[in-house]
C-alpha cells in the first residue's frame, strides 16, 4: 500500500534525492524539538533552507512530511527483513540485529517520532505502520526460535520487544555517551548486552 508520502515517481535526479533528503532531516528535528502539532512548515523551510513552494514540490502536506520521515524507518529496516528468509537463523538473526543497531544510532530522532506523533496520522498509515512492526517482530521472533527451539512464539516475540527496547532507549537518551565512549564502543557495548538478552531468553 502507498500512501501519499511515498509519491509515485522520487525526484530523478542526485540534487533533488539530496535536498529531499535534507526536507526530512529537517522536518524530524523540528517535529521532534517542537512536536508535530507545534512545528509549522516554516519551521522546516528554515531549518531546510528552502522556500515554501519547494518544499511543496516534494511533499504534499505537513503529514506527508511526518509519513515521509517515519517510511525511513521501515526503508532501512527492510533490507535486511527480506534477507533474513533466505538465511539460516543464526544468521538472520545476526542480520537483523546490525539492522537495528544502525536504524537506533543512526535514525533515532525517527523512532522518537514514531512513538510519540504516529497517532496524530491517518488510521490507514498508522495500520500499515503496525502491519511492518508486527512482520519485523515475527521475523525476529522465528529467527530466535530457529536459534532456540525450547522457545514460544510469544515468549520468543516478548524478547525481541525487550531487545529493541534496550537499543532504542539506549540510542535515545542524549547522555547515553556522556562517559566518554566513541560511538563505536557504544555500538559494541549494546550489542554485547543484546546478545546477552537473546542467548538467555525467558
Amino acid at each position: 500500500m502507498r500512501s501519499d508520502s511515498e509519491p509515485a515517481a522520487g525526484p530523478a535526479t542526485d540534487r533533488g534525492r539530496r535536498r529531499r533528503e535534507a526536507v526530512l532531516d529537517a522536518a524530524a528535528h523540528a517535529f521532534h524539538d517542537h512536536g508535530f502539532h507545534g512545528a509549522s512548515v516554516d519551521d522546516v523551510c528554515a531549518e531546510a533552507g528552502i522556500t515554501g513552494p519547494g518544499l511543496y514540490r516534494h511533499f504534499a502536506s505537513k503529514d506527508a512530511l511526518l509519513m515521509a520521515v517515519l517510511d525511513r524507518i521501515w526503508t532501512s529496516l527492510r533490507p535486511a527483513l527480506d534477507a533474513a528468509d533466505d538465511r539460516a537463523p543464526a544468521a538472520a538473526l545476526d542480520l537483523l540485529l546490525e539492522a537495528h543497531l544502525d536504524l537506533a544510532l543512526g535514525q533515532p530522532t525517527a523512532l522518537v517520532l514514531l512513538v510519540r506523533e504516529l497517532r496524530h496520522l491517518p488510521d490507514d498509515y498508522r495500520q500499515r505502520a503496525r502491519r511492518n512492526h508486527d512482520r519485523y517482530v515475527d521475523a525476529w521472533a522465528d529467527a530466535l526460535r530457529g536459534v532456540r527451539p525450547e522457545l514460544d512464539h510469544a515468549t520468543a516475540r516478548a524478547t525481541a520487544l525487550a531487545v529493541h527496547g534496550l537499543l532504542d532507549s539506549a540510542a535515545l537518551r542524549g547522555e547515553a555517551r556522556a562517559g566518554g565512549l566513541s560511538r563505536s564502543d557504544h555500538r559494541a557495548l549494546l550489542e554485547t548486552l543484546a546478545r546477552r538478552a537473546l542467548d538467555h531468553p525467558g
